[in-house]
């Protein structure tokens, strides 16, 4: 898996014990910090290319110079050709048209609380929780909400509600689990690239 940031004011720094507790070996991580916007798309494409990758997890913040149809466009072509999926994380950007075959809107959502232990007065706070939005979905349902709730358990997240806002199932490939970043093969669903 390669993880290229660029722009970020303020990192998340990555837990090794907690990738490995999703199944994600911390050995097998790149991480690649680019020294500008130009860099992470290149780094980002190559990275696209090459079908020996799991995931390719590009992150930025703000407007990304440079990121428009035609380079969206390559990166799709690349992650068509090698199977592997391309991942672009905008942290407080404005939404942009591209080529990518899925956009997302990802926010918190409260979670339920968990039932509360024998003589206690409080229940503790639930799971995390986040509200999902497919902006975009070439083929799919755009425009559907689900609200997913951390499952320990699978090691993944599910759908809490077992519907979407507009009554109907989660489709098959709406949820990617995480199994398929441990055993490092591409992601199921109809499209390698999301934006």
């Amino acid at each position: 898996m390669l993880v290229v940031r660029a722009g970020l004011r303020q990192p998340l720094a990555l837990y090794g014990e907690g990738l490995a507790a999703l199944g994600i070996d911390p050995a097998r991580l790149v991480l690649a910090q680019a020294r500008d916007a130009a860099a992470l798309l290149r780094a980002g494409l190559e990275g696209a290319r090459c079908p020996g990758l799991a995931l390719v997890l590009l992150e930025s913040e703000g407007p990304l110079k440079g990121y428009d149809l035609t380079a969206s466009r390559r990166f799709v072509l690349a992650a068509e050709r090698t199977q592997t999926p391309v991942v672009l994380l905008r942290h407080a950007a404005r939404p942009q048209a591209s080529a990518a075959h899925t956009r997302w809107q990802v926010s918190s959502a409260p979670s339920q609380p968990l039932e509360a232990p024998p003589g206690a007065q409080v229940r503790p706070p639930g799971l995390p929780a986040l509200a999902v939005e497919a902006l975009r979905w070439r083929g799919g349902p755009a425009g559907q909400t689900w609200h997913l709730q951390w499952d320990e358990q699978h090691g993944g997240f599910r759908d809490a509600t077992g519907t979407s806002d507009s009554g109907s199932a989660a489709p098959s490939g709406a949820v990617v689990s995480l199994a398929a970043l441990r055993t490092g093969a591409a992601t199921g669903g109809s499209s390698p690239a999301a934006a």
